[in-house]
Formats: structure tokens, C-alpha cells, sequence
């Protein structure tokens, strides 16, 4: 209980079953004062259910939703000092802009003047004086998404909650919008859950971001700690791309390891601690660590490769790659000005400290 005084949101242990069918499993984790974390998973995952229990729309089956050190697991929605940004938006057609922003502040009973004063105040947040008049009909898809944080922002919330709000934009809209919701949330230091399955999104706009996988956490890390030390499998797999190996380690020294993957692929890898001659391990290499060259050089952890597919995407290029012990490598380079083509023969080389190494009998 003192460590979730200490917290914006505390999630202790949290579950929710529909008949013998559990949706969330277990799950903690916190969301400090001012701190900007994401849930992200795959569909299914569990994290928009538990995104509702915090919120109260959904009831738990077992442990705990404290918001500022209070127990609001059972408490309904309007007594949780939330603000709640919908996937749909979720705004009324009939409603102008005004009427949609101040039709929380009107159930609550505050005065014409407090009302229009807090009004103000959001529409220059949001962006969208000059708006109040409009129907929602009359927005872009942005401006509804707008409409919608700031009907969110009025009531004052201790906390806001944000359900897949950009999945409804175009790439382009989405990529600003993103940069939007993530300065104004800065400036106004507030504490923020968002749900995504976008990993752009996550890992882009987040402090933390919390991994969920069939109900339960997989992960909770920073971004950066996410994408270079992942822990799992399914981490690695689902955010990024990766390639993977299965070995086992024949050599250890001071500071490496060699890793034998099938018959005739070896690498050299940066020791762990946890590595010994014998294990059998999953070894991850994710395509933008490593180097295309033209010609050989000699160099440790160097492999011939022939180019099978290319794939152009404006700032990078992803090669399909098939090395000469046969098993298909995915490469990603930004040098852009390599004039390759399928079929062709290149050399790959990868610096040790790139691979990470897992246990084959952990997930």
C-alpha cells in the first residue's frame, strides 16, 4: 500500500474471467506522476480489457485498480478522476464542438462561467478555437480525435486513459497526430495509459511500455530497453523484426562465445554470464545490425549471402538474403545507394556484441 501512494495508477494483480475464459491474467504495473506509458500487444492481448478496468467500464475478477493511492476497483467510472479518449471518438453527431467539450462539465454541475472559462482553455490546447460552432460531421478525422482529448482534458482528469485513438487515421495523420498528443501530454505533465497495438506508436511516444501476450505481461521496460534487450522470443518477434537462429554454444572465452547453428554456420557472440559450452541457445539478430558489403574483407562473424527478394521503403532498403549454409537472413540497411540486384552476391558481417543469446527452454 506505501508504494501505491507513491503512484498515479497502481495495478495490483488485476484478472478478468468471462465464464472459464480468462482474458487477464495477474497483471502490475504502475504509471508514475506524469509518465507517459503505452500498453501494447497483439489483438486479443488482454490490454484494452484492462485499460477498461482501470477505467471502470469493465469489472474485475480479482485484485486491485488504486488511482492516487485509492482504491477505485469497484468504484464507478465518474468517481475515478479519469479521462477516457475512445477509439471511435465516441462524440455526439447532434453536438457542436462546445456542446461535445462541455457536456461532462454540465453533468457535474458546474456554473456557465466556469464552464466557458475551462472551454477556452481546452480549445487552445487542442487547437480547435474557431471550431466550436462546427458538427463533427464537419471535422477531419484529426480534428474529431482533437474534440474528443479535449472533452477528456476538461474534466480535470488525475489520469488519462487513451483506447487506440490514431487507429482510425491515415499513416500521415497519424504520424502528427502522434507528435501532437505527445508534446501536449509534456506540457501539461499529464499521466497517461495508452493502448496500442501499433509498435511505432509505442515506442515512439512512451516513457515506458508495457508488453502483454494471452493476458499476461510479457515485458515492462523503456522503449530502447525493449527493442535492444527483449528478453523473450515473442518480444523480440513482435516489436521489430528479427531473425532467429537455434544453437548451441562450443566455445567460451574471456569475452565471447561461439555459437554452432546447424551444420556450417558459426558466430562469434559477446559473453553472458549465463552461457557455458553446451547450451542450447536462440540466438536474435535484428536486420539493421548488419553490414552489407561487395566483397570480403576477412573479418570475424563474415558470410557469403545471395540477394532473393528486395523490398524498397524510401530511407531503407530490406534485402531477403540466403546464406551459403542455406538458412534466409532479413537485412535492413539505409544505404540506399547500393545498386543491388535479386540474385546477386553479397557478404554480410555482424559485430558480436549485436546477437542476443536465450535460453531454448525459456519463452
Amino acid at each position: 500500500m506505501t508504494h501505491a501512494l507513491t503512484q498515479s495508477i497502481w495495478v495490483d494483480g488485476v484478472a478478468k474471467k468471462y465464464g472459464d475464459v480468462s482474458v487477464v491474467d495477474d497483471v502490475s504495473f504502475d504509471v508514475r506522476p506524469g509518465e507517459f506509458v503505452s500498453l501494447l500487444g497483439p489483438s486479443g492481448c488482454g490490454k484494452t480489457t484492462t485499460l477498461r478496468m482501470i477505467a471502470g467500464f469493465v469489472m474485475p475478477s480479482g485484485g486491485r485498480v488504486l488511482v492516487n493511492g485509492a482504491d477505485v476497483t469497484y468504484a464507478p467510472p465518474d468517481k475515478r478522476n479519469v479521462g477516457f479518449v475512445f477509439q471511435n471518438y465516441a462524440l455526439w453527431p447532434h453536438m457542436t464542438v462546445l456542446e461535445n467539450i462541455t457536456f461532462g462539465l454540465k453533468l457535474r454541475g458546474r456554473t456557465s462561467t466556469a464552464i466557458r472559462s475551462k472551454a477556452d482553455e481546452v480549445l487552445g490546447i487542442t487547437g480547435l478555437t474557431g471550431f466550436e460552432g462546427r458538427l463533427p460531421r464537419q471535422l477531419s478525422g484529426g480534428q474529431q480525435q482533437r474534440v474528443a482529448l479535449a472533452r477528456a482534458l476538461a474534466l480535470d482528469p488525475a489520469l488519462l486513459l487513451m483506447d487506440e485513438p490514431l487507429s482510425n487515421l491515415d499513416r500521415a495523420l497519424r504520424i502528427t497526430m502522434r507528435r501532437e498528443l505527445k508534446q501536449l501530454q509534456s506540457r501539461l505533465n499529464m499521466t497517461t495509459l495508452y493502448v496500442t497495438h501499433d509498435q511505432e506508436e509505442a515506442l515512439s511516444m512512451s516513457d515506458r511500455v508495457v508488453i502483454m501476450s494471452g493476458g499476461k505481461i510479457a515485458r515492462i521496460a523503456k522503449p530502447r530497453e525493449i527493442y535492444e534487450d527483449p528478453r523473450s522470443e515473442f518480444v523480440a518477434d513482435f516489436v521489430g523484426n528479427t531473425n532467429f537462429f537455434d544453437g548451441r554454444v562450443v566455445e567460451v572465452a574471456d569475452d565471447r562465445a561461439v555459437v554452432q547453428c546447424g551444420a556450417s554456420l558459426k558466430f562469434a557472440v559477446t559473453r553472458e554470464d549465463s552461457i557455458s559450452v553446451g547450451q542450447q541457445v536462440r540466438v536474435l539478430l535484428r536486420p539493421e545490425r548488419i553490414r552489407v558489403k561487395n566483397r570480403p574483407e576477412a573479418r570475424e562473424n563474415e558470410l557469403s549471402a545471395c540477394i532473393e527478394m528486395i523490398e524498397y521503403f524510401g530511407p531503407t532498403i530490406r534485402y531477403t538474403a540466403k546464406l551459403q549454409s542455406g538458412e534466409n537472413l532479413y537485412i535492413e540497411t539505409h544505404n540506399t545507394s547500393q545498386d543491388h540486384v535479386i540474385d546477386d552476391q553479397i557478404w554480410i558481417e555482424i559485430e558480436p556484441k549485436h546477437f542476443r543469446l536465450l535460453h531454448r527452454n525459456k519463452a
